[in-house]
């Protein structure tokens, strides 16, 4: 009356005037699609994670099914082959959900490796060295035979 619209012919407009879903939503969801999309495509170590993760995950499964929760847990407890495997899928999926993110992977220890090769060819040059070696071969058989008492 008076020119104004029932409630039902103003739901029966917007149903009308409205998809399924806006495309703002769709657009949303692409540009966030798209660069998953593209790790996905073109990074093979996230490859290699999503592989180890399935294969673990496998394994794991095949190994437990028709378990019950207590077997399980004993299972996980004794067994060292089917704990290695969980911790492989765990590895595999941390290591992958921070390729995904776009976050740097950490391989390995290799820092650690690195420090280690250059302390131990640092000793072995002093000990090695014509001007060095005789004086720090001393002072390592005189710290030797203090800490050992003789």
């Amino acid at each position: 009356m008076f020119g104004s619209k029932s409630r039902a012919e103003k739901l029966r407009e917007q149903a009308e005037d409205t998809s399924l879903i806006p495309m703002a939503t769709l657009a949303a969801a692409y540009a966030g699609a798209k660069p998953l999309a593209e790790r996905l495509l073109y990074d093979d170590d996230l490859r290699d994670n999503i592989r180890v993760f399935i294969e673990s995950a496998r394994t794991i499964l095949d190994e437990v099914s028709g378990e019950d929760p207590t077997e399980i847990v004993g299972r996980l407890w004794d067994d060292d082959k089917l704990r290695k495997q969980v911790e492989a899928a765990a590895s595999a999926a941390q290591e992958g959900t921070k390729r995904v993110r776009g976050q740097k992977v950490r391989q390995g220890g290799g820092g650690r490796r690195f420090f280690f090769l250059l302390l131990l060819a640092g000793v072995g040059f002093l000990f090695l060295n014509p001007r060095t070696g005789p004086q720090a071969r001393d002072f390592a058989r005189q710290a030797l035979g203090s800490i050992t008492g003789d």
